[in-house]
């Protein structure tokens, strides 16, 4: 376990994007630590990594240090009072709505054309994204890129909170406690946003352990039975990239850009590629443009083929 304290929430209530809300580890880019030794999960954060004796520093969780030389670029920067803050969002918890925290720093990469980007940070997570695949970054707005190869439909679940039946209404209540618990601790919650990844770059850490799922049945979401309560967690970790090429290039060439606030997402760290993110409300996701398909936006995302394409293969779900 963590030798400092992880808690990100603070006593107001409020959830805090650093890697906790008091203590050592609650250091930002306006306050930064003097030396790298905050930087070494394999210390700070042990139980973000898997358990198998390996003996790598493990810097911001990278099991080769060279690979972190943007985020230590960041960091320099930041000791040289050389940043630029773009948004610092504190999450918030609410019966009917819980918002991220985040926070979003401009940056100049030192490799690949030394072109502008957009820090973000987030638990202990941090993704560089091109400035130009962000138009709204600076209005609080994120673009959400989706390639869904040759499918023709692309289906998204909506729905409102207002129309919901009673079951409904419990399975949303409990889908926001489990979000408060992966919020609540960065520890968690870089677990928690890993927890479906798959990638020769995540070897180190504890990805593919859904373990999210035992926190949602915990909380009392019932994601195993049909109806609502699967469709929205099925839905919720299916994952949106920040950069465009991700989504017109390595799974087009159809694909989706949507727009949601900044404080609606969950970040994977820089080393699971691909810049993914997560969606905490879908009925805040709206559609901003597709190439070559089509946007379905609806409360029901039946298994199987929609009824208005020729079969399964021609349609991708959110």
């Amino acid at each position: 376990m963590s030798r400092y304290p992880t808690g990100t929430v603070t006593a107001a209530g409020e959830i805090v994007p650093w890697l906790a809300a008091a203590g050592p580890l609650s250091y930002t880019p306006e306050n930064p630590p003097a030396r790298d030794y905050y930087f070494q999960y394999g210390w700070i954060l042990p139980e973000v990594l898997k358990p198998d004796g390996d003996r790598r520093h493990h810097y911001f969780g990278v099991g080769v240090k060279d690979y972190a030389d943007e985020v230590f670029a960041f960091w320099n920067d930041a000791r040289a009072g050389q940043q630029t803050r773009v948004h610092m969002k504190i999450g918030s918890i609410g019966r009917s709505e819980v918002t991220a925290p985040i926070a979003v720093y401009l940056h100049r990469e030192r490799a690949y054309r030394a072109r502008w980007c957009y820090m973000l940070v987030q638990h202990g997570s941090y993704q560089h994204v091109p400035r130009e695949d962000q138009p709204k970054m600076e209005d609080g707005i994120v673009y959400l890129y989706r390639g869904i190869q040759n499918a023709k439909i692309f289906r998204y679940l909506s729905f409102d909170e207002e129309s919901f039946q009673v079951p409904e209404t419990a399975a949303w209540e409990a889908y926001l406690r489990t979000q408060v618990a992966v919020l609540s601790d960065s520890a968690v919650s870089f677990n928690s946003i890993h927890d479906r990844t798959s990638r020769t770059e995540t070897g180190g850490i504890n990805d593919r352990s859904w373990m999210t799922d035992k926190i949602a049945a915990r909380a009392g979401l019932n994601f195993d039975a049909d109806g609502f309560s699967r469709r929205l967690w099925r839905n919720h970790h299916q994952c949106f990239a920040l950069e465009r090429w991700v989504a017109e290039r390595k799974f087009g060439p159809n694909f989706v850009i949507a727009k949601t606030p900044l404080t609606n997402i969950r970040i994977t760290t820089f080393f699971a590629r691909e810049a993914e993110a997560k969606v905490i409300d879908p009925g805040k996701v709206s559609l901003v443009e597709t190439v070559g398909c089509q946007w379905r936006h609806g409360p029901e995302l039946p298994d199987g083929a929609d009824a208005a394409t020729s079969g399964p293969e021609d349609v991708a779900e959110g």
